[in-house]
C-alpha cells in the first residue's frame, strides 16, 4: 500500500503496522538508515539523495511510535524496536548483507541487530551514538511515576522538545521542519510510547550493545559532531572504549549532523569505503 503523505509503503510485521521506502538502483550499495528516539525517518530526507548519487540504494521506516508507523499498545521496549529493526529488512526483501547506519537511539538499534543477524551485516556505520538519554535527563525520575509521569510529559516534556525543535531547525534555517514534527508528536500514541521508551529503559544504557559488537568481524565507522550538545563528549568518550576497532570522523556539527551536514557524511562514507573495499 503507498502512503500519499511519504510515498512510501507498509509491512505488516509482529507489533503492528511499519511504514518503509526503499530507494536507489537494484544494484547500488545497500544502506539500511535507522533514525533516533524522536524524529522518524524523515529525519534522512537530505541524506538519502547524495547516498542515491553516490551509487547506493536505501531502506530507512519509522519505528513504532512515530512517523506513519502504528502506534501500538504495549511497552516500547528496546526489543521491541530491534524485533522491529529484524523484521522490516526481512518483510522488504532488502538486498543482504547490507551496511546498517543508525543514528543516535538508532546506532544501539543497529548495534543489536548487527549481533543477533551477524550474516545480514556488510559493516557498521555509528551516527552520533546514544549511550544513557535516561541517566543525562533531569526529568527521568519524574517520568517513571505513574500519572505523574503522563502529566509531566504533556506539560512540561512535549512542550520543551518542541521548542528545542523549533530552535534547532530555525537556526539550520529549516524552520518547516518543526511544523513536521509537531505533526507526529500530535499523532495519538507518541507520547505514551515516549514515555514507554524512558520506562522500560529503551533510553538506558546501551554499554551492552555497543559491546556486543566485539568478535563480530565487520568494519565499523563512528560519526560524530564535535559541537553536539545531546551526546556529551564523555559519552561519546564511553562508546569508543566499548567498540571493537574502527575508524572515527569527526564533523563540525552538532546532534542533527544528517539535517546539516549531508554531504560530508556521504563523504566520510565514501571515504571509509575506499580504504577499506573488501571485508
Amino acid at each position: 500500500m503507498t502512503d500519499w503523505r511519504e510515498g512510501g509503503r507498509y509491512a505488516q510485521l509482529t507489533d503492528g503496522l511499519t511504514h518503509w521506502r526503499r530507494e536507489g538502483a537494484a544494484d547500488g550499495i545497500p544502506i539500511v538508515l535507522v533514525h533516533g528516539a524522536t524524529v522518524p525517518s524523515w529525519e534522512f530526507d537530505f541524506l538519502v539523495p547524495p547516498l542515491l548519487r553516490a551509487g547506493f540504494q536505501t531502506l530507512r521506516f519509522d519505528l513504532y511510535g512515530h512517523g506513519a508507523s502504528d502506534r501500538p499498545a504495549g511497552d516500547y521496549s528496546f526489543e521491541r524496536f530491534g524485533r522491529q529493526v529484524v523484521e522490516i529488512i526481512e518483510a522488504s526483501d532488502f538486498p543482504r548483507p547490507a551496511i546498517l547506519l543508525g543514528h543516535s537511539f538508532g546506532a544501539a538499534l543497529v548495534a543489536a541487530t548487527a549481533a543477533a543477524r551477524p550474516a545480514w551485516i556488510s559493516r557498521l556505520v555509528l551516527v552520533a551514538p546514544m549511550l544513557d538519554f535516561n541517566s543525562s535527563s533531569g526529568w527521568t525520575t519524574l517520568f517513571r511515576f505513574p500519572w505523574v509521569g503522563e502529566l509531566a510529559m504533556r506539560h512540561l516534556g512535549l512542550p520543551a522538545l518542541i521548542r528545542r525543535r523549533r530552535r534547532r531547525y530555525a537556526g539550520i534555517g529549516q524552520p518547516h521542519l518543526t511544523d513536521r514534527f509537531i505533526e507526529q508528536v500530535s499523532i495519538a500514541g507518541f507520547e505514551r510510547g515516549l514515555l514507554s521508551m524512558i520506562r522500560t529503559a529503551a533510553l538506558g544504557h546501551q554499554g551492552a550493545r555497543y559491546a556486543g559488537l566485539r568478535g563480530l568481524e565487520r568494519e565499523l565507522l563512528l560519526i560524530t559532531g564535535e559541537q553536539d550538545a545531546i551526546i556529551p563528549t564523555a559519552h561519546i568518550a564511553q562508546v569508543r572504549a566499548l567498540l571493537p576497532v574502527h575508524e572515527h570522523r569527526s564533523i563540525a556539527a552538532e546532534h542533527n549532523l544528517l539535517l546539516t551536514h549531508p554531504d560530508l557524511v556521504v563523504a566520510a562514507l565514501e571515504h571509509w569505503l575506499a580504504s577499506s573495499p573488501s571485508l
